[in-house]
C-alpha cells in the first residue's frame, strides 16, 4: 500500500494527536495513514467523539463526522467506526480498506496479552524504550501470562534483557536472557546471555555456561570469536563508559540528557544485533 501521499483536503489549524505515537495529524490523508500505521493500538479512546469533532471542525468533513458521531452514540463496534474514517479520504481504495479492517479485526480478537506484546514491540521499534520496558514488565507480571506462546514469552524476556544490558545492568540482563532461553532455545538469546557474562568479566561462569549450552567444540569456538568481536565493538563504542554516565545523569535527575543518551545506546545495540542476525542468514 505504499504510495506518495498527496494531501488535497483541508489542513486543520490544531492537530489530532495519535494516542500511541504522539504524532500530530493535520489532514485527512495523514489521519488515515496514521490509523493504519498504528492499527494495533486503536481503541475506544482513539475512535472517539474527539476524533469525530476533529474531522468535523478541524478537517471540514461535517457529514463524515456526523456519521461517526451517530455510530459512537449507537455503540457501534470499532471496525465500523474505522471504516467511516478511512472512507473520508482518498488514500486507500475500497479493497485496501477492507484488508485494513480485516487486519484490525484480527487484532481485536487477539488474546489481551498477545495484543499488549504487539503494542510493546511497536514502542520498542519506535525507540520508546522506557515505555516498552514498562509494558513488557506488566506483561510478565500478569496472571494471564499463559496467553503467550513460549516463543512470545521468550521474546518479551529477551527484549527486556537487551534494554537492561544497554542501560548498564548486565547481571539483570543475563538473568533475563537465561529465562528467555528456557522458553525458546534461540541461539541469538544464548549469545546475548553469554555476552552479558563477558561484560560482567565473569570468565569462570562464562566458560561453564558456554560449555553447558554449546557442547560442540567448533560451534563453541565460533561463538567465542563472535561474542568477543561484539563485546569489543561494544566497549570501543563507549558502551561501558556510557552506562556509568547514564547512572550519573539519573542520580542528578538530568532526565532529558538521560533519555537522549539511552536512546543512542540502545539504537546502537539494536543495529549491532540486527547486523549479527543478518550475517547469520
Amino acid at each position: 500500500m505504499s504510495r506518495v501521499i498527496l494531501c488535497s483536503g483541508k489542513r486543520a489549524g490544531e492537530p489530532f494527536v495519535m494516542k500511541a505515537s504522539g504524532r500530530k495529524v493535520y489532514t485527512v490523508e495523514e489521519l488515515c495513514y496514521c490509523l493504519y500505521d498504528e492499527l494495533e493500538t486503536l481503541d475506544e479512546e482513539v475512535l472517539s467523539q474527539k476524533l469525530a469533532d476533529f474531522m468535523g471542525f478541524g478537517l471540514g468533513l461535517a457529514e463524515r463526522a456526523s456519521e461517526l458521531t451517530k455510530l459512537i452514540e449507537d455503540g457501534a463496534d470499532l471496525k465500523s467506526r474505522l471504516v467511516v474514517v478511512l472512507c473520508s479520504g482518498d488514500l486507500y481504495t475500497a479493497e485496501e480498506i477492507k484488508d485494513i479492517c480485516d487486519e484490525f479485526e484480527k487484532n481485536l480478537n487477539m488474546a489481551p496479552l498477545v495484543r499488549a506484546k504487539k503494542i510493546a514491540d511497536r514502542h520498542l521499534s519506535e525507540g520508546k524504550f522506557k515505555r516498552a520496558l514498562a509494558e513488557y514488565r506488566e506483561i510478565l507480571s500478569s496472571e494471564n501470562i499463559g496467553e503467550l506462546t513460549d516463543n512470545e514469552h521468550s521474546t518479551v524476556l529477551h527484549n527486556c534483557g537487551v534494554i537492561r544490558m544497554r542501560l548498564g545492568y548486565p547481571e539483570e540482563a543475563a538473568s533475563l536472557f537465561l529465562r528467555a532461553y528456557a522458553h525458546s532455545d534461540e541461539e541469538a538469546t544464548v549469545k546475548c546471555y553469554l555476552m552479558s557474562l563477558k561484560l560482567l568479566n565473569d570468565e569462570d561462569r562464562y566458560i561453564k555456561e558456554a560449555m553447558r549450552l554449546f557442547d560442540n567444540g567448533d560451534m563453541l569456538k565460533e561463538l567465542e570469536n563472535e561474542i568477543s568481536t561484539t563485546v569489543e565493538r561494544f566497549e570501543e563504542s563507549g558502551g561501558l563508559d556510557n552506562a556509568e554516565r547514564l547512572k550519573t545523569l539519573l542520580e542528578e535527575n538530568r532526565l532529558g540528557e538521560f533519555d537522549r543518551l539511552a536512546h543512542e545506546m540502545i539504537g546502537e545495540l539494536k543495529a549491532s544485533y540486527r547486523n549479527d542476525i543478518e550475517n547469520e542468514d
